[in-house]
């Protein structure tokens, strides 16, 4: 199978995953809710569907409008695919023992260093930004209580 077939078909089955999570999150009890300030259980589902869906379908559309090249004859070692395996597997680890803050900013340096962002600073900082913006958005806008560290108490 080469990795242009590869590619379109794992396209496909992600829009066909996003496009059921979205037509699920309509048929739950309350689906999306009143209003924003009232969201029912269905909102977070449908935007997560909603997302996977256009992202696979833009991926779709760049593999069948990509010109055919020629097939490496190496396979490489996923190296990179194992790291970020064991980055989130620490993350689930350390979240409820060093708190959201200290594991996201953890996962998203480790991340952004197996992915490649060049300088360290840099990487530094859009982990902070973003650990900053995810924790605003969930403390302040959704009211969620996230895990503190209890290796720290």
């Amino acid at each position: 199978m080469s990795a242009r077939l590869a590619s379109a078909l794992a396209a496909l089955f992600f829009m066909l995953l996003g496009a059921a999570q979205v037509w699920l999150s309509f048929r739950l009890p309350d689906g999306l809710g009143l209003s924003p300030a009232e969201p029912g259980p269905g909102l977070f589902p449908m935007l997560v569907g909603s997302l996977l869906l256009v992202s696979a379908t833009s991926v779709l559309v760049q593999t069948l409008a990509a010109q055919r090249v020629a097939e490496s004859a190496r396979q490489r070692f996923p190296v990179d695919i194992i790291l970020l395996a064991a980055m989130i597997g620490s993350f689930i680890f350390l979240l409820p023992r060093a708190g959201f803050v200290i594991s996201a900013f953890a996962l998203l340096v480790g991340t952004l260093s197996i992915y490649g962002m060049p300088g360290w600073w840099r990487r530094v900082g859009t982990a902070f930004a973003m650990t900053a913006v995810s924790y605003l958005v969930f403390t302040r806008g959704l009211s969620v209580n996230l895990p503190s560290a209890s290796w720290l108490n």
